[in-house]
């Protein structure tokens, strides 16, 4: 895709007409990721891991010893950086594949030392600006899916479908844990369980586009349902929306 690179538009984009884009927010390990992948593989939209694009710019800030909240030096240093991200979808279970300056940072980016220090990162009011004109210019362009925490609420406020997934924390930590071992990583379960309620408060409660259900979302309570499920209750509200603006 010729639009991957970091580089973002010096300008916001109107995405109001844009009628192509669904959004699903929620707090971490409610099943965002797998069931919007099966989303833009079912219909054929661009996928955007936001997630995936607040961790690469604290890796960038790791690797480049930045105060992680000097702000303007993280911004300045990922604008100096080569970072494109695959927005195709080929193994749900798989991470969205990150390259930075031509080497592969797909794990690098979900590694302990990121996972550390992004919950800092994502709340730079700065950093959360910078990356969502980078969001909006994608979702102006092509028809997508966006998961993250404010892909509804801030990102794409006028997207014709807007989900918000959540589940209780026991089967969070089940899911996290499945997705740790299906890319070969591991972490006890107390670790998993406290790495998630410390990202739930901090994403709650930061200054800068909190976690929220975005007006107008369909909220979906995951903990008792099967990813099919999830996937094809979404894929009928999906449906809904898109008949009700035709019509």
């Amino acid at each position: 895709m010729e639009d991957k690179n970091i580089k973002i538009a010096e300008q916001d984009t109107d995405i109001d007409n844009n009628i192509n884009i669904i959004t699903i927010d929620g707090p971490a390990g409610c099943g965002k990721s797998t069931i919007a992948k099966m989303l833009a593989k079912e219909f054929n939209l661009i996928y955007v891991d936001t997630g995936a694009m607040y961790r690469a710019l604290t890796l960038i800030a790791l690797e480049n010893n930045i105060d992680l909240n000097d702000e303007d030096s993280i911004i300045q240093a990922a604008e100096k950086s080569n970072l494109e991200f695959d927005y195709s979808v080929g193994d749900i279970n798989k991470y969205t594949k990150v390259m930075l300056n031509g080497k592969d940072i797909t794990l690098d980016i979900r590694s302990k030392r990121v996972g550390d220090a992004v919950s800092i990162v994502s709340k730079l009011s700065k950093v959360r600006k910078y990356l969502v004109k980078l969001q909006r210019k994608i979702a102006f362009k092509y028809p997508c899916i966006l998961e993250g925490r404010d892909t509804g609420s801030v990102v794409c406020p006028s997207a014709i479908c807007k989900i918000y997934l959540t589940a209780n924390i026991n089967e969070r930590v089940n899911r996290r844990e499945k997705q740790l071992c299906e890319n070969n990583q591991t972490l006890s379960r107390e670790q998993i369980k406290y790495e998630i309620e410390k990202r739930d408060k901090i994403d709650s409660s930061r200054e800068d586009s909190p976690l929220v259900i975005p007006d107008g979302a369909t909220v979906i309570d995951t903990s008792n349902m099967t990813i099919n499920e999830v996937f094809n209750s979404v894929k009928k509200i999906y449906n809904e929306k898109l008949n009700q603006s035709i019509n």
